[in-house]
C-alpha cells in the first residue's frame, strides 16, 4: 500500500536530503508533498532532487499543514518533519497495521512513529535524570514529527492559520472530536530538533493562541516558578549547574511567548 508523505520545510537543507532518502527507503511513497515557507537555501533544490510536488506559503506552520492535507490523495498519509532521519527501514508494516483498528473502544486514526530527540546537553541531562527517578514520565505523546494519519480522521479540518505552533494539538483535538484515538511505535532514528533555543517562546505563543488564557496559573506555578527548583537535583547529581540556568531560561522564554503571542508565533531562523 502506497501513501503520500508530506513535509513542511523552511531553510531545511541541513537534514532534508538525508531525511527524504531515509523515508524513501522505509515507506512506499505515492507522492512526496513539500510545503515550503519560501526558503532561500538549498531546500527546494533538494526537494526537486526527490521529485517532490512543491507548494509555497508565507503564513506559518499551521497553514502549511493545511495545504498539505488538502493535497493528500491516499487514504493513509504521513507527516514528516524535515529534521527527522530514520536509521531502520523495516517499520512501515508495523506502523500502518493499527490504522483503523480499535483501541479502548475507539478507532485508531494516527500512529506516531517516534525517533529519539537530540537535545542540547543540559536538557538531555535534565530529562534523563527525571526519567530515571520517575520512569512513568517517559511517554511518547502525540507528536507531528513523523506520524501516519487516516485521512478520514482529519476530515473537515481547517487548521487556524494563526497557529505557528501547537497545530499538532489542534489536529489531535479535531481527531478526538471525531471519535478517533492514536497509538505509537518507536523506531531507530534521530529527530535533530533544529533551533531548540528559539522554540520555547514559539511554543508558548502556540499554547496561548490554542488554549487562551485559562492555563496561565498552571504555567506560572507548575513550570516557570518551579523551574529552578526542579533543575537543582539533576544539576547536583550530574555536577552541571548550567542545567538550572537552561531550565529557568527555557520556561521564562515560554512565558514570554505566552504573554506576547503575536510577536513569537512565527519562529525566526
Amino acid at each position: 500500500m502506497k501513501i503520500d508523505v508530506a513535509v513542511c520545510t523552511y531553510q531545511s537543507e541541513r537534514c532534508l536530503d538525508e531525511c527524504l532518502t531515509s523515508v524513501g527507503k522505509a515507506v512506499p511513497i505515492n507522492k512526496l508533498i513539500i510545503v515550503d515557507h519560501n526558503s532561500t537555501d538549498k531546500t527546494i533544490e533538494i526537494a526537486k532532487k526527490h521529485n517532490a510536488e512543491i507548494y509555497f506559503e508565507n503564513v506559518g506552520l499551521g497553514y502549511a499543514r493545511q495545504i498539505a492535507i488538502d493535497h493528500v490523495e491516499t487514504p493513509v498519509f504521513m507527516f514528516l518533519d524535515s529534521d527527522v532521519v530514520f536509521y531502520s527501514y523495516d517499520w512501515f508494516e508495523k506502523a500502518i497495521s493499527p490504522i483503523g483498528k480499535r483501541k479502548n473502544g475507539k478507532k485508531i486514526g494516527a500512529v506516531v512513529v517516534f525517533t529519539p530527540v537530540i537535545h542540547n546537553p543540559q536538557r538531555q541531562k535534565y530529562a534523563e535524570f527525571w526519567w530515571k527517578v520517575c520512569p512513568w514520565r517517559k511517554t511518547i505523546g502525540f507528536l507531528p514529527q513523523s506520524t501516519l494519519y487516516l485521512k478520514k480522521a482529519l476530515e473537515g479540518i481547517r487548521i487556524p492559520s494563526i497557529l505557528g505552533s501547537y497545530e499538532q494539538v489542534y489536529m489531535e483535538y479535531h481527531m478526538r472530536k471525531r471519535g478517533y484515538t492514536y497509538t505509537a511505535i518507536e523506531v531507530k532514528g534521530r529527530h535533530f530538533y533544529d533551533f531548540p533555543d528559539k522554540k520555547a517562546a514559539w511554543l508558548g505563543a502556540g499554547d496561548r493562541l490554542f488554549s487562551g488564557t485559562k492555563n496561565l496559573q498552571n504555567i506560572l506555578v507548575k513550570k516557570v516558578l518551579t523551574a529552578p527548583l526542579k533543575a537543582v537535583p539533576p544539576a547536583f547529581v550530574m555536577k552541571d549547574p548550567y542545567i538550572v540556568l537552561w531550565n529557568t531560561r527555557y520556561w521564562l522564554g515560554y512565558l514570554k511567548g505566552w504573554l506576547k503571542p503575536e510577536e513569537h508565533t512565527k519562529m525566526k531562523r
